[in-house]
Parts: structure tokens; sequence; C-alpha cells
């Protein structure tokens, strides 16, 4: 499944893309990093930032 998660830098959003990653699908983050950080993303080859 293609999912959309918005805030994915923050602990929840973060957290929600490990798992979505865990199960095989393929992630659209957006984030403007206000609160979030950039290193709670690993780079993954299903996951664009």
């Amino acid at each position: 499944m293609k999912v959309f998660v918005t805030g994915g830098s923050g602990l929840v959003g973060s957290t929600l893309i490990d798992l979505l990653l865990a199960r095989g699908d393929e992630v659209l983050a957006i984030d403007n990093f206000a609160t979030g950080r950039r290193d709670n993303l690993r780079p993954h080859a299903r996951l664009r930032l």
C-alpha cells in the first residue's frame, strides 16, 4: 500500500513510518521540521521525504 504521512519526523510520525515500512508499505512523508528531527527517519528504499 502507498501511504502519505504528515509530521513524519516527529515521535508519532517516525514510529508510524517504521511500522508501515516493516509491513512492506511505500511511504511518502512530509514535515516542516519545526519540532521534529530529520535523524528520527532512517534511510529506506521505500521511504521518500
